[in-house]
């Protein structure tokens, strides 16, 4: 697909369905990371930025964790994922793209990116939170990654991946958010926090999950979605005979302050 923001047309309402949420623990990690910044100065209501905010699970996250005070807004320029995002209510939504957000300069108290930043021109989109944020707001970025250590399974679902979606490599998101950011100028003290857990799911919500992949999409046009989701289907049996899926993650928060 050329235009990559529009990857995952026809996938909204599985990824909407089948993606998990983020830890309770790293919200509110996140939650006070931006408190600890605010300022007199700062305006009210505080503004929110979940960018590349897909089906809308990040940014009701946001709402959330800081319940119905702040102004909470999704940058999402995917039409499919935007319109089913839109369908749920207590956030707002704009088409609009990471490295071009229209708000003003010094308006935002956190611009997020959660499970998207692969997606962007990492360095522009640091620069245009750097233009967004106030004095003491913080950019975080947020992953749910596989665990790719010690599980037979997840190298099974990534060789699976590698083998047939084209250019796929399973360390994708492996670069250093932490000196990205600590390098922006207009950034300063970036940290990372981790949180491992698992997630337990049917073979039904497994394959759901998996084909709400855009990666997986590309998989699918190569050998047919049929055989595709009978090898899925093959690769959970054989490690899940009782049929309860454990998918193993580490979700990955890393938050730096606007100088």
């Amino acid at each position: 697909m050329s235009d990559r923001t529009q990857a995952f047309t026809g996938l909204a309402e599985n990824y909407r369905i089948h993606r998990p949420d983020y830890p309770a623990q790293a919200m509110e990690v996140l939650r006070e990371y931006v408190h600890d910044g605010a300022t007199d100065a700062w305006p009210h209501p505080r503004l929110l930025l979940d960018v590349g905010a897909g089906t809308g699970i990040s940014t009701r996250a946001l709402r959330s964790a800081f319940g119905p005070d702040p102004r909470v807004v999704g940058v999402e320029p995917g039409h499919d994922m935007r319109r089913t995002a839109s369908e749920e209510e207590g956030v707002e939504y704009v088409d609009a793209r990471a490295e071009e957000i229209p708000f003003p300069d010094a308006s935002g108290a956190l611009v997020l990116a959660a499970q998207a930043v692969h997606w962007f021109d990492r360095p522009a989109f640091y620069a245009e939170a750097v233009r967004l944020l106030l004095s003491g707001g913080a950019l975080a970025v947020i992953n749910n990654d596989r665990e790719l250590v010690d599980s037979a399974f997840i190298d099974d679902h990534e060789t699976l991946l590698e083998r047939y979606s084209p250019g796929y490599d399973r360390h994708y998101r492996s670069y250093d958010l932490v000196g990205e950011l600590n390098a922006t100028e207009g950034l300063s003290g970036a940290i990372e926090h981790t949180f491992g857990w698992v997630r337990e799911l049917t073979s039904e919500g497994y394959l759901g999950m998996a084909m709400s992949s855009s990666k997986m999409a590309a998989a699918a046009r190569e050998i047919g979605e049929r055989r595709l989701r009978a090898e899925l289907r093959t690769i959970a049996d054989r490690h899940f005979p009782d049929g309860r899926v454990r998918v193993p993650y580490t979700t990955r928060l890393v938050m730096a302050r606007r100088t």
